[in-house]
């Protein structure tokens, strides 16, 4: 087992799909967060119940907050959305956390993983 799968909470697995990405900034009345309208596409890597891991021409620092809106299966008709921050970058590849998602979108990405023969 490698280091890196010895430090993951959450099992992955392989997911190459396209997704959205918004950047997300402060309000400046307070706890409220702008959603940028502009939207970045990028490519998902893998996924697991805490994130993803995406591949972004655009290099965002650690800490960053984005809204990405993707599917979680292929047959999924419709879209999720969720708020991630930006835990690492290398280059073009970033590793996003979930802070807040639907109860929903996470059932569906377990039985989307549980489905999967061969996580990572």
């Amino acid at each position: 087992m490698s280091e890196m799968s010895e430090r993951r909470k959450h099992r992955r697995a392989v997911y190459s799909h396209p997704l959205r990405v918004q950047t997300v900034l402060p309000s400046k009345i307070g706890n409220v967060y702008d959603v940028n309208s502009q939207t970045i596409s990028a490519i998902s890597c893998d996924i697991s119940e805490g994130g993803f891991g995406i591949d972004l021409n655009t290099v965002f620092k650690a800490g960053a907050i984005l809204k990405i809106t993707f599917k979680v299966g292929i047959h999924d008709e419709n879209e999720s959305e969720a708020y991630v921050r930006v835990v690492w970058t290398r280059r073009d590849k970033h590793g996003l956390q979930f802070l807040m998602l639907e109860d929903s979108t996470l059932r569906k990405i377990r039985g989307f993983i549980r489905n999967v023969d061969d996580p990572i």
